[in-house]
């Protein structure tokens, strides 16, 4: 589609450090006319600038309106070209392409080697938001007409100044002027009919609210919503009402008995339903109420409260954070990160997801190998993953802090909370910092939810976890205290001597392990070259056994951890590296 207007498209290139225009580059969209300008008198190089864009109808650039623009009003705000309309491509990307929302142009010409030992050439790049605005032009006028005319409204408050070329583009691409407000409501209730809250929906159409970009890109958000796309991180900064509309528009549950949407997707059996395919929730342990216990955390975490579970060992912990989050992620794109000391074991969650059909979740963490670990951290940025597994200790990579910059975070779950305890067995110092991360990364908004896991905290280890939060974050966790006791778990003391110690574990093993071949087990030992010899012990009685500990490479970890878990081996040999031990981040990325 050929927009009507000729226009005069810009880019500029600016110092990271002096802020100063090192670089000028322009193309007129009419005449393929081109302007490049290095160095030298930058007085003169904006004259020759604004007499370029004589007679363009509008400016055109990728991120025009708070990148270059910004720049030309501090130089010289004189120049005529700041009084055109303009057309900001960055902006119009979330509208023209929702699923995969690009940010940075594509500079092919990089990648070409066609301009060896240069970062940025401006003249190009403006060359190339003219392709850009192209392919956008061309995809709008496909889109739904709802959606366009909700977007013609939205988008061009300022329709006769200096949103008047967006008012024409969009009336070109409806064959229509731009509509009244009553028109683009009737249009966005429309959309949102079946998509949000229907609360929301009456509240924010027929209030005051300033609704614009925002709601334009909730909109074009929800055409696309419950597939592997997340709003932009660069919408979220830089117009973070769309953040609000989000989570008003579906993440909370209004109290409508007739609202459809809240009445289904805030349902936490219908979600277990959705999800798992269970009708019901663990009866055991259960509340004052007599409510299942699972199922009341699952509701509150849902609903956005700062929770501490304390459940048994077997009675679901893990399905309390996993409904949230897919309830979260498939809602508004947010991923929960899921704190875990048990490194070893990730991977099996992943991979029982998957066998439910779950295919966003992502582990992060030592044993993966560098392509492995790329994958994973672009499967997470992308927005293909909406739960995060990684180890405390993962924290301090700075490809992982990079990545958790480009989502929204929608809950922090901490598994094995009692770590965090120092009254605790198993302390890990790392888990201390966590509470900082989630406040830095937090910055001046809301905390999100936080979720503490663990089946093993007594009063103390209890009380310092329910303190650490108050005192550093400043939120007070609700506790829900399953009790200790483990009916599930049996426990037997064999008396031995150091001569017979391993034929007793031989027995114990013949006598547990089924006969039919399946089930496995795992044998803790105090040192690593205890468990090497145990290991030997056993293959030398016909049991399939290894050993694993720390000085094993991540590429031997995880052919144990595999084979462990696809039934290859019966029998691991282990520190308390298997699943408890601290992980390496590769700080390299």
């Amino acid at each position: 589609m050929a927009f009507e207007l000729a226009c005069v498209s810009l880019d500029l290139e600016v110092g990271i450090k002096d802020r100063r225009i090192h670089k000028i580059g322009a193309v007129r969209s009419d005449t393929d006319a081109s302007l490049h300008r290095s160095g030298g008198d930058l007085s003169r190089a904006l004259k020759d600038l604004d007499s370029f864009a004589e007679g363009a109808s509008f400016a055109l650039g990728h991120n025009i309106i708070e990148h270059d623009l910004k720049h030309l009003q501090a130089v010289n705000p004189d120049l005529k070209l700041l009084k055109l309309p303009v057309v900001d491509t960055l902006r119009l990307n979330p509208l023209a392409f929702p699923r995969h929302p690009y940010h940075h142009l594509v500079k092919h010409y990089q990648d070409a080697g066609l301009m060896r030992g240069q970062i940025n050439n401006p003249e190009l790049d403006s060359r190339l938001a003219l392709e850009v605005f192209e392919n956008q032009c061309a995809k709008l006028k496909d889109a739904d007409s709802n959606l366009l005319t909700a977007w013609h409204w939205l988008c061009t408050p300022d329709h006769q100044g200096v949103d008047r070329a967006l008012n024409l583009l969009f009336s070109q691409l409806r064959a229509s002027g731009r509509p009244s407000r009553d028109e683009a409501i009737t249009a966005m209730r429309h959309r949102l009919s079946n998509s949000a809250c229907s609360t929301f929906r009456e509240e924010t159409l027929s209030g005051d609210d300033n609704l614009a970009w925002p709601m334009a890109y909730v909109l074009a958000w929800l055409s696309v919503a419950g597939g592997n796309s997340v709003p932009p991180p660069w919408v979220l900064h830089q117009f973070p009402d769309t953040r609000r509309l989000l989570r008003r528009a579906r993440d909370r549950a209004c109290s409508n008995a007739h609202c459809h949407w809240c009445r289904e997707r805030h349902n936490a059996e219908k979600e277990l339903k959705r999800w798992f395919g269970f009708d019901s929730f663990r009866p055991e342990p259960s509340c004052s109420d007599g409510r299942p216990m699972q199922q009341v955390i699952v509701e509150s975490s849902m609903a956005g409260e700062h929770l501490l579970a304390i459940l048994p060992t077997g009675a679901g912990k893990s399905l309390c954070y996993q409904i949230p989050a897919l309830s979260r992620y498939d809602k508004t794109g947010a991923l929960t990160v899921v704190i875990s000391p048990l490194v070893a074991l990730m991977a099996d969650q992943v991979k029982a997801l998957e066998s439910q059909g779950v295919t966003c979740a992502v582990a992060i963490n030592g044993l993966l190998s560098m392509p492995e670990r790329a994958d994973a951290l672009e499967r997470v940025r992308l927005g293909d993953a909406g739960i995060l597994m990684i180890s405390p200790e993962q924290l301090r990579s700075h490809a992982v802090r990079r990545v958790l910059k480009q989502r929204q975070i929608g809950s922090w779950v901490l598994d094995e909370a009692h770590c965090l305890s120092g009254w605790g067995h198993d302390f890990r110092p790392d888990y201390k910092y966590i509470g900082r991360f989630i406040k830095e990364r937090a910055g001046a908004d809301e905390v999100p939810p936080i979720l503490c896991l663990t089946a093993t905290a007594k009063p103390d280890v209890r009380d310092d976890i329910l303190n650490h939060f108050h005192e550093r974050l400043g939120v007070d966790l609700r506790l829900f205290d399953g009790g200790a006791e483990r009916s599930n778990l049996d426990f037997e003391v064999v008396p031995t001597t150091i001569a017979n110690k391993y034929a007793h574990i031989h027995q114990v093993l013949e006598e547990g392990l089924p006969a039919d071949g399946s089930g496995g087990a795992i044998v803790y030992c105090a040192t690593r070259k205890q468990s090497e010899h145990v290991a030997e012990f056993l293959r030398g009685e016909d049991l399939s056994a290894a050993f694993f500990h720390a000085d094993l490479s991540p590429e031997v970890k995880k052919d144990v951890q595999q084979g462990f878990i696809e039934g290859d081996l019966r029998v691991i040999a282990a520190t308390n590296a298997f699943g408890m031990g601290i992980d390496k981040p590769d700080v390299r990325l």
